[in-house]
């Protein structure tokens, strides 16, 4: 039987996070400036932050990886208050466990 690919994912970037921490939570964290065309693609997810598009690697895995418009991969950890960003990531998760999206 051929392996779940999200369940794989999680795997290597929960074996990655556990090896290095502080750099994994850094990549996630980042959101690098994107163009319109790359911010309005329905399955990445970008955000807008200080009027201005970026991207992370997450949005950028969601897309590749799943076929739900609210990601199936997700992070858990502790985050900053006024910004939003990890201070560490403690672990990524699978979002499909007990989520039912509705797709128009």
């Amino acid at each position: 039987m051929k392996e779940d690919p999200i369940a794989h994912a999680l795997e290597v970037l929960n074996q990655a996070l556990e090896r290095d921490p502080d750099a994994i939570t850094r990549l996630v964290n980042q959101r690098i400036e994107c163009n319109d065309a790359l911010a309005a693609d329905a399955a990445i997810q970008a955000q807008v932050i200080d009027g201005v598009a970026r991207i992370g690697v997450l949005g950028l895995l969601n897309a590749a990886l799943g076929d739900s418009p609210t990601g199936v991969i997700g992070a858990k950890g502790t985050l900053e208050g006024a910004t939003g960003r990890f201070v560490r990531i403690k672990t990524f998760v699978d979002l499909r466990d007990g989520k039912v999206d509705v797709l128009a």
